[in-house]
């Protein structure tokens, strides 16, 4: 997949996962408004329950509710039909005066009949009641003006606020409303006050029974007194602090779902993304590796046909110093090419698990010895020294011979490839109270941070600038940390950019 492929595809997933965002923001806001609704409205029925409630359990006022009904009922009864109206009106004394005065009947401005008035006359002769009728319609009249006067003292109007106050109980209803709300579903914290004012007034009630802040979110309302005309109307109302908080409780899963969901997509399209930039990157090792191969495996094939052309010449099997010299020649880079090729093999089957390690006691000062008259001819062309330190009185351990000589074969021959002028090389050993260390020391262009979480992966080699007769796979590394993990053991790097590299490898005595 090319760069551009990869950034077509993270552009429409970003306005994918953007519109689904925004989407699930929508709906997440349409249902919270849903929800805020219908709690709106079940609190509006448990209050209209509580004051149904409340009435029913008001016997002084159910009883005179259904007398009045009866009187009333009573008095518009008959073959008559006759109008009223009720009249209320305040004193200078501030006391209320009710009349209840047929509609048919001219008054003046002081509610008395006028009988001068043209319209009265018309009135009386329009009717021609006789003297029964007359006294009838009057006693209609009285009997409606004493149950208003009835009703006016039973409810002692005079002093009716201060006997209201006297009739709440707060505690029933605290506990009716929180039956109702119960009933209803709703178990949030609320608060409650009675007042006779009307909600937004910022005069204080003389029936507030609970603090609350009527400024607050999530005010509920409703009349105590509906019908009462002869006092000021009482409201109770009802206030829920955390309403928000307690409606956004019920879409909580909703909401960490949705979450859920949009990290499921994130995360997924990182593995994807990230499973492709690996691929591209393996791709680039692998093309690296085939083409540093190629290289390796070229040179000892040229040089080894070059050899063969020249031994079948007849001049030179005649001279038989020449003769020699080309079937050395023929003979190393036959072992380099299997060097090579054994090298690959290890690798692979490293990767598999299968190769099993040939433990016997072995002198890790003799192994060091060997390795570095190995490489004593790559050391003296390049005019370097390779010094050693081993200090280590503890030198014989259990391990494989043929892994362990190559893995300081390889530190020692990449602390010489890795070195671009004179190679100073030292080699220490070092005992602690379980294991031998083991330090390889150069001089070389040095590794820096990010490279040293890198040099153990298969085929990464270490960027070397303008130098390019590094050669290799990138296999060295990766081989020396399978082969010392497989022997109980750990690998440590310690480099700067410029000031050389020190590899420490430390392999216990008792492999657990």
């Amino acid at each position: 997949m090319t760069r551009k492929h990869l950034i077509l595809i993270t552009i429409l997933f970003s306005v994918a996962m953007a519109t689904l965002i925004i989407i699930q923001i929508f709906w997440i806001k349409s249902d919270f408004k849903v929800k805020e609704e219908v709690f709106e409205q079940k609190v509006n029925e448990a209050l209209n329950l509580t004051k149904q409630t409340l009435d029913r359990l008001d016997p002084n006022r159910s009883y005179k509710s259904v007398r009045i009904k009866k009187q009333v009922k009573g008095i518009n009864d008959g073959s008559r039909n006759f109008r009223y109206i009720q009249e209320l009106t305040i004193d200078s004394n501030g006391h209320k005066i009710t009349r209840f005065v047929s509609k048919d009947i001219a008054r003046d401005s002081m509610g008395t009949m006028d009988h001068s008035n043209p319209y009265f006359a018309e009135f009386l002769n329009k009717t021609k009641l006789s003297k029964s009728d007359l006294t009838a319609e009057f006693n209609d009249l009285k009997n409606a003006s004493k149950l208003g006067a009835d009703f006016f003292k039973s409810e002692e109007s005079f002093d009716a606020y201060n006997n209201y106050k006297q009739r709440i109980d707060t505690t029933a209803i605290d506990s009716l409303l929180k039956l109702e709300l119960s009933n209803k579903g709703i178990n949030a914290k609320y608060c409650f006050y009675v007042t006779d004012l009307f909600p937004g007034s910022n005069s204080p009630s003389k029936l507030q029974f609970a603090e609350m802040d009527t400024d607050s979110l999530g005010l509920y309302k409703i009349s105590l007194s509906p019908n009462n005309t002869f006092t000021d109307q009482n409201y109770l109302m009802v206030n829920f602090p955390n309403q928000k908080k307690d409606i956004f409780k019920d879409i909580y899963p909703l909401l960490v779902m949705s979450v859920l969901v949009m990290l499921i997509f994130l995360f997924s399209f990182y593995i994807i993304l990230a499973s492709n930039l690996k691929q591209k990157k393996l791709s680039t090792i692998k093309n690296d590796f085939i083409s540093n191969m190629t290289h390796e495996f070229k040179t000892p094939i040229s040089t080894i046909s070059l050899a063969s052309e020249m031994l079948s010449d007849s001049s030179i099997s005649q001279t038989p110093d020449k003769q020699t010299r080309y079937l050395k020649m023929i003979r190393d880079e036959n072992k380099r090419l299997s060097v090579l090729v054994e090298s690959i093999l290890q690798t692979s089957i490293l990767d598999k698990g299968e190769f099993k390690l040939k433990l016997t006691e072995i002198d890790i000062h003799e192994i060091i010895n060997n390795a570095i008259n190995n490489t004593q001819l790559l050391i003296s062309q390049r005019g370097g020294v390779i010094n050693t330190s081993l200090l280590a009185q503890k030198y014989k351990i259990v391990a494989d011979k043929v892994h362990l000589t190559n893995i300081v074969f390889n530190l020692i021959d990449n602390a010489i490839k890795y070195t671009q002028g004179v190679p100073e090389i030292g080699v220490k050993t070092e005992n602690t109270e379980t294991a031998i260390k083991i330090s390889v020391k150069d001089n070389g262009i040095g590794i820096s941070k990010e490279n040293q979480r890198k040099i153990f992966d298969k085929f990464f080699r270490v960027p070397t600038g303008n130098v390019h007769n590094v050669k290799g796979f990138g296999l060295g590394l990766s081989y020396v940390l399978a082969v010392v993990e497989k022997h109980g053991g750990t690998v440590e790097v310690q480099s700067e950019v410029g000031k050389g590299s020190t590899f420490i490898i430390t392999i216990p005595f008792d492999r657990q």
